[in-house]
């Protein structure tokens, strides 16, 4: 663990360098997969992830020390300058006479060492609670990035293939288009038709451009989400119909284990805080122990010199015995208390709510298969429609109407296709993240 942290810290530290003196304009092939693993290594937010996982193992660290030995050195020179006035009785006569030394330097060793104190090691539980607390939210993170990568990955993709079907179609209505203009020419249709087959190649083109921005627009954002610099173009590879192929077998045999949820075990983590927390103000009643050790050189005299020095040193032992507190200390377990007691109850909540979540999860994956199904068809049918009636009309027994009304209902059968298809990738990932599952493309 230690060393990919080391890696990621790094990778945190040099990825910027990198990305200002090295900036390539080849275009970056990405499958789904690549952009993930890619997301993995250059999200920022995930780097920060990584990074607080860092800062929770030093502050396990950092509590430890409180019961390590503590050792300091110390040296004061003095210098006297006016020395410190006594008054003895001389002759029975108070009589005030300067006493001391003029120099005076002093060099020791200090060590301390708490030797027993119940919140110490209960402080040592909830550090490691909370290293393990920030490997969870870590991991969260990182499924949440995958989560997101990929939907936006689906939603280019099928920008892509809708792109795909919106210029196949326009070059179908563009060659009807120039046949209508022979005819025309020839005196067998009128310029009124010739007009109309000319607006719906004119809309389609206009679609057509649309797309093209949004699809501009979205590797755009799946660039930022991976973590790439914008300025490299990228095109992505994966092939819609077999993702779709995959997504389309149901696997609901599954049930939900909330060890795997990262979001309920956050929660059981804050819990064993929670307990913790109320155990350190129980521990705050009880005495501890402190050790100390000193051992000290001293030099003195009239003039300086380091010729002979004097020593001393001694142990020391300090209980601390709280007494009274003006019962604060039982106010703060008692606090402490209702915070574990409220957050028993959000986690009883939310393990029936996540039941809730598969239910509704899966009864969602499984229509939205029936549903792509559904639209499928309707697209294939609204296609061979159109096909039939472009050949009638090129052989003059078919109407400009059914003409426009075909390439209407091929339009809307795309744009309902394509929405449920997305809502089935979206609704399988939803799927498998309710189950607490790794996500399968």
């Amino acid at each position: 663990m230690k060393k990919n942290l080391l890696i990621i810290i790094i990778t945190i530290f040099c990825t910027p360098v990198f990305s200002q003196t090295k900036v390539t304009t080849d275009t970056i092939s990405l499958s789904i997969l690549q952009a993930i693993d890619f997301a993995l290594v250059h999200n920022s937010t995930l780097k920060n992830a990584y990074a607080d996982l860092a800062i929770a193992e030093q502050t396990v660290k950092e509590t430890k020390a409180i019961g390590l030995p503590n050792i300091s050195g110390q040296l004061q020179f003095q210098n006297a300058i006016q020395k410190q006035v006594f008054v003895f009785p001389v002759n029975n006569v108070p009589t005030p006479i300067r006493v001391g030394n003029k120099y005076n330097t002093v060099a020791g060793i200090n060590a301390s060492w708490l030797l027993l104190d119940g919140t110490y090691l209960i402080g040592l539980k909830a550090a490691k609670e909370f290293t393990s607390l920030s490997k969870k939210a870590a991991s969260k993170t990182e499924s949440d990035i995958k989560i997101d990568v990929a939907k936006t990955y689906f939603s280019a993709l099928i920008l892509k293939e809708n792109l795909y079907l919106v210029n196949a179609s326009y070059q179908t209505l563009e060659k009807t288009y120039n046949q209508v203009k022979v005819t025309n020419k020839e005196g067998f249709i009128e310029e009124l038709d010739v007009d109309r087959i000319k607006l719906q190649l004119n809309n389609s083109n206009v679609s057509k451009r649309k797309l093209i921005d949004q699809y501009d627009v979205l590797l755009g954002l799946l660039k930022f989400k991976i973590g790439m610099p914008e300025e490299h173009p990228i095109k992505i590879t994966d092939n819609i119909d077999d993702i779709n192929n995959r997504f389309m077998a149901p696997d609901t045999s599954s049930v939900l284990d909330l060890n795997n949820r990262t979001d309920f075990m956050l929660l059981q983590q804050q819990l064993n805080l929670t307990k913790l927390n109320v155990q350190r103000y129980k521990f705050g009643k009880y005495p501890n122990l402190v050790g100390a050790f000193t051992y000290q050189q001293s030099n003195f005299g009239e003039k300086i010199d380091y010729s002979k020095w004097y020593d001393n040193y001694f142990v020391a032992l300090q209980l601390n015995v709280p007494i009274l507190s003006g019962f604060s200390n039982d106010a703060k377990i008692q606090k402490a208390k209702i915070e574990q007691l409220k957050l028993e109850n959000t986690i009883g909540n939310v393990e029936n709510g996540l039941k809730l979540e598969v239910f509704q999860a899966r009864q969602k994956y499984l229509n939205a298969i029936d549903y792509s199904v559904q639209q499928k068809e309707n697209l294939e049918l609204a296609n061979k429609i159109l096909k039939v009636t472009t050949i009638k009309y090129n052989e003059g027994v078919g109407s400009n109407l059914e003409m426009i009304t075909a390439n209407q209902d091929v339009k809307q059968s795309q744009t309902n296709y394509f929405g449920a298809l997305y809502d089935l990738l979206v609704a399988k990932l939803d799927y498998q993240v309710a189950l607490g599952q790794q996500i399968k493309l």
